[in-house]
This record gives C-alpha cells, sequence and structure tokens, in this order.
C-alpha cells in the first residue's frame, strides 16, 4: 500500500503555513475525519508573537473543535488550540483566521460560517443550506444568531469569502473584474495583479491571496459592494437586496452614549413616525435637554427616550429601522484609521513631506509633536504621540479627507 502523502492532504484540507497536520483519523460511524492541526512559529517570532504561550502551540491541548468542508460523505471535523479569548461569537480576530479554524466557544468552522452567511443571503431556505453543506439545522441557526448578535461592521465582512474560496485567485489572474472606485483598492489590485502574473502556482500566489482577503478585512466599512461582488452578488438589484438582507437581520437599540441620540433631539435625524405618542416625547426631551443645566440632566434626557424605545420596542419596528440605517451611514462615512503602533505614524512624525498638509491646526500639533518627540527620544513618547495624531485625523475627517486618502494609500502599499 502506498504511503499517503501528508503534503498533498494538507493542500486538499487547505491548511498553510505556520498551521501544519498533526494527526488524521477517521470515525466511521459518524462518517468523519478527524484532523488536528497546529501552528508552528518561525524562529523570527517564537521571541514576541500576536498569540504568546508559556508553551509552543504544539504541545497544547486543542481547545477549539470545528465541523469544517466535507469529502464525500465525510465531514472534516478540525481540532486546534487557539490562544485568543473570544468574548463574542464573531470578532475581527476570529475572522482573521484561516478557513480551517474558528471561534473556540463554536463548532463551525470560519469555512462554514461563510458559507451559511452567503446561502442565507441569496434566498436559500434553512434544510437547504444545511443539506447543501452536510450539517444540521440546528448548526445553520446557530451560525445565522450569531452573525445577527454581530455589530453592523462584522455581519457585512461575515460574508467575506476565506482564503480557499477560487475567487481570490480568479481575481488576481484577472479571470474576475471587482468594480471599485476606493482608490487604494485599485491600488493594491495593480500591484498584486502584476505580482500574480509572475507567480506560475497556486502556492506562490497564496500569500498575495492572504495580503488581499486582510486588506478587505482591515477596510470592510468602505468596500461593502466589494464584498458582495466576492460573493457572486453583482447586479445593482442584487447588492441593494443582499446590504438590505444584511442590515435587517437585526436592529440594534443603541446605547446611551452613541451621538445617533443627539442627532435625533437636535432635529438632525427626522423619523416621520406616525405613533404621536413618540413624537410628542421627542419634542419635550427635546425641551428637556436643551434646558437641561447639568450633564447629568442631559444623559437623563436621553436615558428617558432610550428607555421608551426598549420598552414599546415592537411597535416601533419602522422608527427602530431608521435609527439602524442612520448609525450605519455614520459608520460608513467613518475612516478606520491604522492602529497607533502602525509604521505610518512615525513616518507621518519624520518626514513633513510624507503626507502633505495645509490644515493650519494639523501642522501646529505635528509642529509640537516633533519637538516632544526629537527631545524625549522615548518609545513611548513616539507611540503617545501617534495617539495624538491618529486621534485628531478621527475627530476631523470631514476638513481633512485629502490627508485621510493619502494615509490610506500609503497603508495599501504597506499591507
Amino acid at each position: 500500500m502506498e504511503s499517503i502523502d501528508i503534503n498533498a492532504i494538507q493542500d486538499a484540507l487547505g491548511i498553510f503555513p505556520p498551521w501544519k497536520l498533526k494527526s488524521l483519523s477517521d470515525d466511521k460511524a459518524k462518517s468523519l475525519f478527524l484532523v488536528q492541526v497546529h501552528e508552528e512559529l518561525s524562529e523570527k517570532k517564537k521571541g514576541f508573537t500576536l498569540f504568546e504561550s508559556k508553551r509552543n502551540h504544539h504541545d497544547q491541548e486543542p481547545n477549539g473543535h470545528w465541523s469544517y468542508l466535507s469529502v464525500g460523505s465525510y465531514r472534516c471535523q478540525v481540532s486546534a488550540f487557539i490562544p485568543l479569548v473570544a468574548t463574542t461569537p464573531l470578532t475581527p480576530e476570529i475572522l482573521a483566521l484561516p478557513a480551517f479554524l474558528g471561534n473556540p466557544t463554536r463548532n463551525y468552522s470560519n469555512f462554514l460560517r461563510q458559507q451559511v452567511a452567503v446561502a442565507r443571503l441569496k434566498g436559500m431556505d434553512l434544510p437547504l443550506v444545511a443539506a447543501s453543506l452536510n450539517i444540521e439545522e440546528s448548526m445553520v441557526k446557530q451560525i445565522l444568531t450569531d452573525i445577527a448578535a454581530s455589530p453592523l461592521p462584522l455581519r457585512g465582512l461575515a460574508h467575506l469569502p476565506t482564503e480557499i474560496d477560487p475567487i481570490w485567485d480568479k481575481v488576481l489572474c484577472d479571470q474576475v473584474l471587482i468594480k471599485t472606485s476606493v482608490l487604494p483598492l485599485k491600488l493594491l489590485l495593480s500591484k498584486l495583479k502584476l505580482a500574480a502574473a509572475k507567480a506560475p502556482s497556486l502556492d506562490q500566489r497564496l500569500p498575495l491571496i492572504l495580503e488581499l482577503r486582510q486588506f478587505m478585512l482591515a477596510n470592510g466599512q468602505q468596500l461593502k459592494s466589494e464584498v458582495f461582488q466576492l460573493c457572486g452578488i453583482h447586479q445593482e438589484k442584487g447588492l441593494k437586496k443582499a446590504q438590505e438582507a444584511v442590515a435587517q437581520q437585526r436592529l440594534v437599540l443603541p446605547s446611551l452614549k452613541n451621538p445617533i441620540w443627539l442627532d435625533l433631539l437636535a432635529g438632525k435625524l427626522n423619523l416621520h413616525s406616525q405613533n404621536m405618542a413618540l413624537n410628542l416625547l421627542i419634542s419635550r426631551q427635546c425641551n428637556a435637554f436643551l434646558n437641561a443645566g447639568s450633564t447629568r440632566d442631559k444623559v437623563l434626557a436621553i436615558e428617558t427616550l432610550r428607555k421608551y424605545f426598549h420598552k414599546n420596542h415592537r411597535s416601533l419596528r419602522p422608527e427602530l429601522l431608521l435609527i439602524n440605517r442612520a448609525m450605519e451611514i455614520r459608520e460608513r462615512s467613518t475612516v478606520s484609521l491604522p492602529d497607533p503602533t502602525h509604521a505610518i505614524w512615525q513616518k507621518i512624525l519624520a518626514d513633513d513631506s510624507f503626507i502633505p498638509s495645509e490644515h493650519m491646526a494639523y501642522k501646529l500639533l505635528l509642529a509640537k509633536l516633533r519637538s516632544q518627540v526629537n527631545a524625549a527620544r522615548d518609545p513611548v513618547v513616539k507611540i503617545e504621540a501617534a495617539r495624538r495624531i491618529r486621534g485628531f485625523l478621527q475627530q476631523n475627517q470631514k476638513s481633512m479627507r485629502k490627508e485621510l486618502d493619502r494615509i490610506l494609500m500609503q497603508q495599501s502599499k504597506a499591507v
């Protein structure tokens, strides 16, 4: 009997470095392939890693078991140790994991979550989704419940194809065209397509696929249409229907600190409600807010309005839908800036011509921070300076669109 090629099995299951196959067995009674994987850290990463632990991951007992893709009539169950504490079912860290992994508190992989999300988005009913993926209907319901309970930005990214989806390679090889008006994405696609043309095998193109997918994850709020195109939804009518389906999966009552309440009380947001009691309450709370003598009184005015929505949410669904749409528009208009530890902020501090600006307050802030950094020469001071630059840009997005676009362009080059 010929020996089994471990590398061929890893390729078939989409397992790529630093992850490796540790063991493979089968459970004939349950028609299951039991696959255990582990992460092998390179010498460079052993000193410092995002998932630091006292022992090598190779020695850790698996803390996650996930249903993965099917091989014939057999399902694959992947087990691994994930040193990641997930407080909610869906987080950016979970989305960034490979297709064969998932949330340690759930029994479905990223691959299954994405497949269920897209199938449901295209109108397939629960029994059909379960049958097509060879999983139980209860798992389909669990996945949809977890997606619905996630914040709006993550709901859209829940549909982003995993790295094993052929669509990524087709995009890089110019077999599928993604229509976009986002300049940083256009630049990144041009760079990656040139690199892909020089990479003859899929293994060589995998790093390019991961780079493109990571960019989509980091900028999902600005790339909703592009995410749906990757899912095979291209027509304008289909895109609109998909966006509405994501938005309506779950209506969210904004928190007390959400600025949407200020818009409502200031008259910037009009609900056009037919509910007389609600209209009277908004009018009364608006006066109470404007005439409030203290911050506590202003918070009380918002709290009274929010409690009314909480108590009457069933009869106020149209109004809540408008509030959710307003929140989504607000989130969409907010650019996601790199973390303060990103190297781009230190380049801004070091080079005045890197991100040129005519914004006087911004230039004064930069001059002040540069003098502090040069005088102290302390990494902590540098990080604090980066945090202040980022905070200033975040608060002045409307007046600094050119600077923000340049930062996103530079970030896409450094991805």
